[in-house]
């Protein structure tokens, strides 16, 4: 009965180890994905649709001069920085999970983010398609000016 007792202790710790893994997964932004173990997954592109508020600065400057505004997101990249203010996402779930704090690093090809920041399409609508990590780093493969 000792040893029984001793190798169901073993089996529920076991269990309840594999069970805060899984949910560590689920929080880290393996959702909406199929996951591919414990390192990596597989995701379905997000679609974002909104504006480019501002370039070179900060969401804290963005909010105190626009107080009322809200789903701002501060996209960093090698470049500098941009607010860009979603209007709509595809997978809504999967992305209010992974971008949270609303600041994203985002990469993509000097030709991508010179179009995303050019001042000229400040406040166009602007459509952008890409991979968000769990990392909270957007990959972005393309942006549609005026979609």
């Amino acid at each position: 009965m000792k040893a029984f007792r001793e190798s169901f202790g073993k089996s529920l710790l076991v269990a309840l180890a594999l069970g805060g893994i899984s949910m560590t997964a689920v929080a880290q932004g393996f959702v909406g994905g199929v996951g591919t173990g414990l390192g990596g997954s597989v995701r379905t592109p997000l679609r974002l649709h909104g504006n480019v508020v501002c370039t070179g600065c900060s969401l804290e400057e963005v909010r105190r001069a626009q107080p009322r505004e809200h789903d701002l997101y501060q996209f960093s990249h090698k470049n500098g920085q941009l607010i860009f203010k979603v209007t709509s996402v595809n997978h809504e779930s999967m992305f209010n999970a992974l971008a949270w704090p609303p600041r994203l690093w985002v990469r993509a090809s000097d030709e991508t983010l010179q179009k995303l920041a050019a001042e000229e399409n400040l406040f166009k609508p602007i459509g952008i398609t890409g991979i968000l990590n769990s990392t909270r780093t957007f990959d972005v493969a393309e942006i549609t000016v005026g979609d």
